[in-house]
């Protein structure tokens, strides 16, 4: 197995993990995510108890109300979970715009590896929740390029900005966790 093939069997699963814990907490999402924590032990025991242990202390519809407060609305919200919203680097004219340039990047990426936003979606395409399952997708592939543009050049590129103001915002254990996590887990990504 090369280089990269080690790499990319244990990124696959830690991006599939991240994908799945930013999503929206349905009853049937967090069923995946009981599912999947022994899985998830093996890439972090600690920190995985940890957050396995906010989500089973937390009630779900705590959850779902904090997850809604932060991501969602109605109104402003303090961690809209897009891409474009948070990137920095890009002109000035794209900064804090739903589907600017980065949005267009990553749809470009997703076409490359097979990948479609399904028409009627309910997230953007650059969705914290989306851009890591499709990380996930790519490293599942083989689609060495199409991953490493993911991870470096798009989830690197905003994950510490949004993890800080997820970490600073919530009144949830879990997410403050989940920030922790992804924050190290993008480092892990990006490299």
């Amino acid at each position: 197995m090369s280089a990269v093939s080690n790499r990319a069997a244990g990124l696959a699963p830690a991006a599939r993990l991240l994908a799945s814990w930013w999503s929206r907490p349905t009853a049937e999402e967090r069923e995946r995510w009981a599912a999947a924590w022994e899985d998830a032990f093996e890439l972090e025991p600690e920190r995985v108890a940890a957050l396995r242990d906010a989500a089973e202390e937390a009630a779900p519809e705590a959850l779902l109300e904090e997850y809604e407060r932060l991501f969602v609305g109605p109104g402003r919200v303090p961690c809209a979970p897009y891409e474009s919203l948070w990137r920095e680097d890009l002109p000035r004219r794209e900064r804090g715009r739903l589907m600017g340039d980065a949005a267009d990047d990553v749809v470009r990426i997703y076409r490359e590896t097979g990948l479609r936003v399904r028409a009627g979606a309910h997230e953007l395409p650059d969705h914290v929740a989306v851009e890591w399952e499709a990380l996930a997708y790519a490293l599942e592939q083989g689609a060495d390029d199409a991953a490493e543009g993911l991870a470096r050049m798009h989830l690197a590129a905003w994950m510490g900005p949004f993890c800080s103001a997820v970490a600073t915002a919530t009144a949830e254990p879990f997410y403050a966790l989940l920030a922790e996590l992804t924050s190290a887990w993008t480092g892990d990504a990006a490299r």
